[in-house]
């Protein structure tokens, strides 16, 4: 598997392609607020009603969400391929693999990483996934090869991190996010994203995290299954040839 220095992906300005995705993310997004009766379906998006019902890894951490979805696709390569994509997820490491140019015109700061970042291929319970360049949360539980989660406690008046252990914050918001990889058969796997959130109730809680959010986090989030899944399979063709 290729490597490369995280300072080889620090670049400046859009691409043309780049630009064409993000209008891409942004019909995604108003595609999604004028069909808001199939939120239920994007919630789940790629998997069946039964299995977006199952338990997964970290499912304790948000026991009772009061928003969540989960994300699959199937990937045609091994999942030892897929993981070193999931290992190096976050900002100043790999990326997201979603809408760089989206990320990037609200000043997070995101470098898609296009080949394995050796640095970043050990995560560890503790270390701190960032979501740009102030927010950064940690892993939380991580079984390497197959998946990992982080955890945020969040004062939405004070716009912080909380330690929940020491605070009771009247507005707060807690939320858990996996990032999971399992074989379907020793060629093929399915990668899923699964995020719990439970937030103090109120009606522009209950907006934000719901029906204003939800298309912007799907387009973002399935950008991301997408962009996984083709990192993954490219590694793969290459091995093969």
């Amino acid at each position: 598997m290729g490597t490369v220095s995280i300072n080889d992906q620090q670049r400046t300005g859009f691409t043309f392609l780049q630009i064409l995705e993000g209008l891409e993310g942004l019909l995604i997004i108003l595609t999604a607020y004028l069909t808001f009766f199939l939120k239920p379906l994007r919630d789940r998006w790629g998997m069946s009603r039964k299995e977006a019902s199952s338990l997964f890894p970290g499912d304790y951490i948000v026991p009772q969400p009061k928003s969540e979805f989960i994300h699959a696709l199937e990937i045609n390569a091994p999942a030892s391929f897929v993981w070193p994509w999931i290992a190096q997820i976050g900002q100043g490491k790999g990326g997201f693999y979603s809408y760089e140019a989206l990320e990037n015109m609200v000043g997070l700061k995101i470098y898609n990483a296009d080949k394995i970042l050796a640095e970043f291929q050990q995560p560890q319970i503790g270390d701190l996934i960032s979501f740009g360049p102030k927010d950064a949360y940690p892993i939380v539980i991580c079984e390497p090869g197959k998946y990992m989660a982080i955890e945020n406690w969040y004062d939405l008046n004070k716009n912080s991190v909380y330690n929940q252990a020491l605070e009771s914050p009247i507005n707060y918001l807690h939320l858990s996010w996996l990032w999971m990889v399992g074989s379907i058969d020793e060629n093929r796997s399915r990668f899923i994203s699964r995020n719990r959130v439970d937030f103090s109730p109120s009606f522009k809680n209950n907006l934000m995290f719901g029906p204003l959010g939800e298309p912007i986090v799907f387009a973002m989030d399935r950008k991301m299954c997408y962009g996984i899944k083709r990192r993954a399979e490219n590694l793969y063709r290459t091995k093969l040839q």
